[in-house]
């Protein structure tokens, strides 16, 4: 199952590279590896490298991830692209494999064997192979906060700062415990002060645009609640999807902490709210909805109910019709105590 979740992945992506996410991550980490890493918020520096690597690419495709990641994949911006995208690839699959085997317990033992191929082969863990996203990578790092102790539990949810539209309701929950809040403040200050370090003074003129170009955007897929309330009053500010989302994250936070006081029920709340309070969130965004899927996975038919439904909403969603916040929060509704 892992092979063929990479040969997928590397074979779609083969067939038009210039059309996923991983050539800007690709071109921010080529700066990095070449001594031009203050340079990887610079649109037109970064298309000019999207360029060199896919001609195809003449489209600047943004790139508004914090910096330091740029820094962590400069040895693959150090490679020719597509030998760079079958290693990140790999790593993406053993994420998945890992992230599987740490949620594991979440489901009764007869039903873990049933969701295996679900957690690495539905259309999320595919898009976001495909895709080459981090989001592979923040499962495993919120997957691995379970079962460990707190201070390196918040370590772990801090590494969600990769995927920074998914980090405030993890981070309202890692802040309410000392040890873990420690843990977690640490490593965000460290992605932070890296993130900084790498675009120095002209680099932070660069960097509000790209975010303001992912603050602002508005797919058909999205996965969360705000991008519906966008759609019914209309707006792109950057101002108005800020506001929105600090709303979000507040009410997601008060659903996840008031519904229980243990801190594993808490994550997986989390995981799932994390997403509907997202001001983007794509279908690979999906994977952090998979610890509440394990958690909800009782019996064979409930197994059967959430893959099956899982599966249908996702094709669905990829059609255009925003019904993924209604299961999601379906899927929090059913979760037991």
């Amino acid at each position: 199952m892992a092979a063929a979740a990479w040969l997928i992945a590397f074979v779609t992506w083969s067939i038009e590279p210039a059309g996923y996410d991983f050539v800007a991550f690709y071109a921010a980490a080529r700066l990095a590896a070449t001594g031009h890493a203050s340079s990887v918020a610079d649109p037109e520096a970064l298309l000019a490298m999207e360029h060199a690597a896919v001609p195809q690419r003449t489209i600047l495709l943004p790139d508004a991830n914090l910096p330091a990641l740029a820094v962590v994949m400069a040895p693959l911006g150090a490679l020719p692209i597509g030998v760079a995208f079958a290693i990140w690839t790999a790593a993406g699959v053993l994420a998945l494999l890992w992230a599987a085997r740490l949620l594991g317990p979440l489901a009764p033992a007869a039903q873990r064997f049933r969701l295996f191929p679900f957690a690495l082969l539905a259309p999320p863990s595919l898009i976001a192979l495909v895709e080459g996203q981090t989001t592979p990578f923040v499962l495993l790092a919120v997957a691995g906060s379970l079962r460990v102790p707190p201070l390196a539990s918040g370590v772990l949810l801090g590494l969600v700062a990769f995927r920074p539209q998914l980090l405030p309701v993890f981070a309202i929950v890692a802040l309410i415990e000392r040890r873990r809040a420690v843990g977690f403040i640490a490593t965000a200050l460290v992605i932070g002060v890296v993130s900084l370090l790498t675009l120095g003074l002209e680099g932070l003129t660069d960097y509000p645009t790209q975010f303001a170009i992912a603050a602002t955007e508005l797919r058909p897929g999205e996965l969360g609640l705000i991008p519906l309330v966008r759609r019914v009053i209309g707006g792109n500010d950057v101002v108005l999807n800020l506001s929105l989302a600090a709303v979000a994250a507040i009410l997601g936070a008060a659903a996840v902490l008031l519904r229980s006081r243990m801190f594993r029920t808490r994550m997986v709340d989390a995981s799932i709210w994390s997403i509907l309070a997202a001001p983007h969130a794509l279908l690979h965004d999906g994977v952090m909805a998979y610890p509440a899927v394990a958690r909800a996975a009782t019996t064979r038919g409930a197994t059967a109910l959430w893959v099956g439904s899982g599966l249908a909403v996702a094709l669905i969603q990829q059609a255009g019709i925003p019904i993924a916040p209604i299961w999601l929060v379906a899927l929090w509704i059913a979760g037991r105590r």
